[in-house]
């Protein structure tokens, strides 16, 4: 089983792009996890796909605490000379995200709205 569950902070704001060919919304965004009892934390992307994507860049802020299902996914690739590259991050789907820092005062959803 491939699935781990964080709570952290956002990096920056979120960025959303569609994708060319499936026009499907995907949006990421670097965060932060911090660890009990360590003075520094694990930087890592989260991305997500379609409703959720939309959610995260619609809400989603600089700072912003979330907490998160996802699973651990690998890129790997060759360079033009030659020279391998990875790179891990974590992607997250639907009923697996949420704000843990929502405002009571305002019409923000607690968590994206179920995929179609």
């Amino acid at each position: 089983m491939n699935t781990v569950t964080i709570t952290g902070r956002f990096c920056a704001d979120p960025e959303m792009k569609i994708t060319p060919t499936a026009g499907k919304a995907v949006t990421t965004v670097r965060v932060a996890i911090n660890e009990p009892g360590r003075p520094n934390g694990v930087f890592i992307d989260l991305q997500a796909w379609d409703k959720t994507a939309e959610f995260i860049a619609c809400y989603g802020t600089s700072g912003r605490l979330f907490e998160a299902t996802a699973r651990l996914a690998l890129d790997q690739w060759d360079d033009a000379e030659g020279g391998k590259h990875a790179k891990h991050y974590l992607v997250t789907g639907p009923y697996q995200f949420r704000f843990l820092d929502k405002a009571a005062a305002t019409d923000e959803p607690e968590a994206p709205a179920e995929e179609v």
